[in-house]
């Protein structure tokens, strides 16, 4: 046995530890829409991911990097997100994004060099990620069997989001951790009681995909189900895996879609409504954990029993792969007998997917719908993209460039769509730099599982299955990602990056006619390089976390002096106000504060300088102009030079009803001073 292969019961104990990191930065980035915690997760991620590379690279042995171009290209696409700090229209946004990015790298890199000191251990790594999603999930639909306690506050609308308060982000994490759980409950060697477990995941995954209503995670995880048929030889024992879950988990969601609790969009649906289905929903959830819990081993032993030859085996599983991949076919047919044909039947999905005033319909009927908001973000996505080709307005500017060209009050933060969002933030080379580093990790993801043309396959061993459905669990990310705003929410991200990076570090599974003793030589004590190159990594650790803090440490000190400001401390305000600017020169906001604490103290020509500065260092962003044309009308009283800012305003937000607002009061300041 391999001398780096844990354990089962360290093998366990490593899964939990995974799973629970995975989960834990689910909880703590949430949406990844919030500062402080997202800086913090991030730092935790890049400290964690460092110290794993620390240690692999003091026990480091000899031999190739696998999946090394894959981190490179990643690096790439991190230091693009970066730079465009330098031309960015928000260049706050655009670091808070780097160091995200940056936490990004960190957590796929050392999965890459996870992957290549403990080759062996796939099933820990899928292991830890069917238990972060299925512990995601669960809390998720515990919000709903306890809303007083758990749910909180719903946010935009009653379908389930929790942790992320964003549905496609919940279904994403559901999806993406579907292909190791069906490893988990199809595996050859499995106990009694983790196919019981397995199967009370798969019900718990599948029911909260179709509660989040997300169109997008349910494409994914079947589209992920559909290769794992085909490619994966465990046809057999991953039907009922499947089925049963499906068939357990329709009858709760359909019952729940039918209550305004589970379906009310955009507006909040009061606690006491929401408890008075929550015991009725929690004990059929219940219902279903349970029965998926027994049918499990009983599924298990009756496969157990029948034992078909090889060669039945072989034919039930080519028939089911076929079956499988009719599925399509029948699908297209099925379109091409009706009365509208596949041309025109193609061309109405379509209009329906990018139409701006066809809104979804809610409940159950929605997952069956094709029209969305996204052909509205994608198109302003695509003006963006027009003006700016090659470097776009920088990363995490859409909110503010697709202001322009939105036909109404409406805002959106992300285009809803990782290409679409990439275009608009960072044009081609951006673009470029995410496809080769995708290009990079498929060709690391094929050489390990032995897809690449010209090399013997290797056989369909429990670890091969267990790489798979890694695999395949960053497929369905990145499949999601396409089409939704995932990529910047660190729970889903981090679980995907992980799974890819532990692939394409593996390296080659060894060719069924290989005999491999032990490919791993003995680990010497470390040399004066690996100890140079650790110290540099711990640096690097350090400055990077460094870096991420300081946008929110200038955050931190701007709250102080608006607390300040309240309690009447203008000079205490002005002093933290100018400690906020010094720690973050990107963000407007010290400004802002240092505008009215000088305002104060009486100081109003510093403070209208202030304020320009604002404008001049951040001419996109619609709030600087305004801030501006507010203090020239109520503090200097000049209402004409209120109206020509705001006028300004127009060109980078026509529909700003905080500008409409503001022109009006204007208009009669102006009205009021030309009257006698």
């Amino acid at each position: 046995m391999c001398r780096f292969r844990v354990s089962r019961t360290r093998s366990a104990a490593a899964s939990a530890v995974l799973g629970g990191a995975l989960s834990a930065v689910a909880f703590g980035a949430q949406a990844g829409t919030e500062l402080a915690s997202s800086t913090i997760v991030s730092i935790l991620v890049v400290i964690g991911g460092g110290g794993v590379l620390g240690y692999c690279v003091l026990r480091w042995r000899p031999g190739p990097l696998y999946g090394g171009t894959a981190v490179l290209l990643l690096a790439v696409f991190a230091g693009v997100t970066a730079l465009s700090a330098a031309w960015s229209i928000a260049p706050a946004d655009t670091t808070q994004e780097a160091g995200r990015t940056f936490a990004y790298l960190v957590a796929f890199a050392a999965a890459v060099v996870g992957g290549r000191h403990f080759p062996r251990d796939a099933h820990v790594v899928a292991k830890a990620v069917a238990l972060a999603g299925t512990i995601v999930c669960g809390w998720a639909l515990a919000t709903r069997i306890w809303p007083g306690s758990l749910g909180g506050d719903l946010f935009l609308t009653s379908r389930l989001g929790a942790p992320f308060d964003y549905w496609n982000a919940l279904g994403g994490m559901a999806a993406l951790a579907i292909p190791p759980t069906l490893w988990l409950a199809a595996r050859r060697s499995q106990w009694r009681l983790a196919a019981a477990l397995a199967y009370s995941a798969m019900g718990v995954l599948v029911l909260t995909i179709l509660l989040t209503q997300s169109r997008g995670a349910l494409a994914a995880a079947v589209v992920a189900l559909l290769a794992w048929f085909i490619l994966v030889p465990l046809r057999l024992r991953s039907v009922p895996a499947v089925v049963l879950p499906v068939l357990a988990a329709t009858p709760v969601a359909a019952w729940a879609l039918s209550h305004d609790q589970f379906t009310e969009t955009f507006k909040s649906v009061p606690v006491s409504a929401q408890e008075a289905v929550a015991s009725d929903f929690g004990l059929m959830t219940l219902a279903m954990c349970v029965f998926l819990a027994l049918a499990g081993p009983v599924v298990l032993t009756i496969a157990s029993d029948l034992s078909p030859s090889l060669r039945a085996r072989r034919r039930v599983g080519v028939a089911l792969a076929v079956l499988t991949a009719m599925v399509p076919v029948v699908a297209v047919g099925s379109v091409l007998v009706s009365d509208r044909g596949l041309g025109r039947t193609v061309s109405d999905r379509f209009e329906e997917l990018t139409s701006e005033t066809q809104a979804p319909p809610s409940g159950s009927s929605r997952l069956a719908s094709a029209s969305s908001s996204r052909g509205e973000y994608w198109r302003q996505a695509g003006e963006v993209f027009k003006r700016n080709r090659a470097v776009g307005t920088g990363a995490n500017t859409f909110g503010l460039s697709r202001l322009p060209y939105r036909p109404d009050r409406r805002s959106a933060a992300h285009a809803h769509g990782f290409v679409a969002q990439t275009l608009s933030d960072l044009g081609l080379v951006g673009v470029a730099a995410a496809i080769s580093a995708l290009a990079a990790w498929l060709f690391a993801a094929c050489r390990t599982l032995g897809w690449l043309p010209g090399r013997r396959r290797p056989d369909w061993t429990d670890e091969r299955a267990a790489l798979t459905a890694l695999a395949l669990c960053a497929v369905a990310f990145g499949l999601h990602s396409a089409i939704d705003w995932i990529w910047a929410i660190p729970g889903t991200a981090i679980g995907a990056l992980v799974a890819a990076g532990f692939v394409a570090g593996r390296g080659p599974l060894p060719a069924a006619t290989e005999v491999v003793e032990d490919p791993l030589p003995a680990v010497g004590r470390p040399g004066a390089g690996q100890l140079l190159a650790v110290g540099g990594m711990f640096t690097a650790a350090i400055l990077c976390s460094w870096a991420i803090w300081q946008p929110n440490a200038a955050a931190r000190a701007n709250d102080r002096a608006l607390l300040a400001i309240e309690r009447g401390d203008y000079r205490g305000a002005e002093r933290l106000a100018i400690e906020a600017r010094d720690l973050d020169r990107y963000s407007p906001d010290p400004l802002f504060t240092r505008a009215e604490a000088l305002a104060g103290r009486g100081r109003r020509v510093a403070a209208y300088r202030n304020l320009e500065v604002a404008v001049n260092e951040h001419p996109r962003d619609p709030d600087t102009w305004l801030r501006l044309a507010e203090f020239e009308l109520r503090d200097l009283d000049l209402p004409q030079r209120a109206l020509e800012t705001v006028d300004a305003v127009r060109v980078f937000d026509p529909n700003s009803p905080r500008a409409i607002a503001l022109r009006a009061a204007a208009e009669r300041g102006v009205s009021q001073t030309a009257s006698p």
